[in-house]
């Protein structure tokens, strides 16, 4: 299926006039963009026709017109915007041939990525367990204290069985911490400016539950959400370093949880690249993405895909990563934990059998 129809195939005027800011009321009623129209005169459904200048066409017309562009570039800005995937006629295929993994692999990834957290939570539990122990019987417990010796003996348990347990211990263990990371996750995320929830669920629930209105909201945030990436890497990037501050803008707009999600999303599709540092690698397959291939075999996940390059884009992974992380320390803790001049040395420790 080539290029336009493949688009006419997959989006119909209605949905792209609502996706480029037209309010569609009822009927499929709409201000006409190409006159001054002061009452609804134009129609949107698969097809475009207004009452008033007698405008008349398909998606790609239409698109067309309203940005002013030739049919193949509103194509192309269709194709972009709504994840579609197509083939050439006398070329090759721009479908991207995505990495897959297998099922091992991606339970290697989050056995890494657990044992890792773990870890620096385990040195973390060490510290408070020194740094804040009472200095008598009567004084006041601190709430980090308590919690080192609550957790203390947890942690160890999990790493010790991540290292030499059966693999049923070290899924049930990936699976407990993956669910508590995600909840923390959740909680310690701050309300950004553009006010879309993440949809979580696949298509095919959100066709099901009649929720495609907020699936479609979520997609075209993570579009939006990916290209403020690529211009805020290109705006804070002199040609050696990326400047600390070029996640600020983007948190701030779209969300912890919006950002981590699409570079999550980005890591997963171009896995082969070994730009991307093995933390990150586990990290971002610590994210889950239900049903990513769409209707005509794509993957969803290319159209908020980040194209910056790997490299930078790892390093600006890291800033997002290491943002999220202070977000999550307890909020009294941090001028304290500030101070300290060295982390606790952790005991040594062989790497996890990934090969289980």
């Amino acid at each position: 299926m080539n290029l336009f129809e493949a688009v006419k195939n997959s989006v119909t005027t209605r949905q792209a006039a609502e996706r480029y800011g037209l309010r569609v009321g009822h009927g499929g009623m709409c201000r006409c963009p190409f006159h001054d129209d002061k009452n609804p005169s134009m129609k949107v459904d698969k097809r475009f026709h207004c009452f008033g200048c007698q405008a008349d066409g398909d998606v790609i017309g239409f698109t067309s017109r309203l940005f002013g562009t030739t049919a193949r570039d509103a194509a192309l800005r269709l194709a972009s915007d709504f994840g579609i995937q197509y083939d050439g006629q006398s070329r090759p295929s721009p479908v991207r041939q995505n990495y897959t993994i297998s099922e091992p692999e991606l339970f290697r990834h989050r056995l890494s990525f657990v044992f890792d957290e773990l870890v620096a939570y385990r040195n973390q539990l060490m510290q408070w367990s020194s740094q804040y122990e009472p200095e008598s019987m009567d004084a006041e417990i601190d709430p980090r204290f308590q919690e080192a010796i609550v957790n203390l003996a947890t942690v160890e348990y999990q790493l010790d069985a991540l290292l030499t347990g059966s693999d049923a211990e070290k899924r049930m263990i990936v699976s407990d911490c993956l669910r508590e990371i995600r909840r923390k996750r959740e909680e310690t995320y701050m309300e950004p400016i553009v006010d879309v929830p993440v949809y979580h669920e696949s298509a095919a629930h959100a066709r099901k539950f009649g929720e495609l209105e907020q699936y479609r909201k979520s997609h075209f945030a993570n579009i939006d959400c990916k290209r403020e990436i690529e211009e805020a890497v290109a705006a804070h990037f002199d040609g050696f370093r990326l400047d600390r501050h070029a996640i600020d803008g983007v948190m701030e707009k779209y969300g912890p949880e919006r950002v981590s999600l699409v570079l999550a999303a980005t890591v997963q599709v171009k896995a082969w690249d070994g730009r991307f540092s093995k933390a990150n690698k586990d990290w971002a397959f610590s994210f889950d993405f239900p049903d990513p291939k769409n209707d005509l075999g794509g993957d969803r996940r290319d159209s908020y895909a980040v194209t910056t390059h790997p490299a930078i884009l790892d390093g600006f992974i890291n800033l997002v990563r290491q943002a999220i992380r202070e977000r999550e320390m307890p909020r009294e803790a941090k001028p304290e934990l500030a101070v300290v001049a060295a982390p606790v040395k952790p005991a040594k420790r062989k790497a996890p059998d990934m090969a289980r």
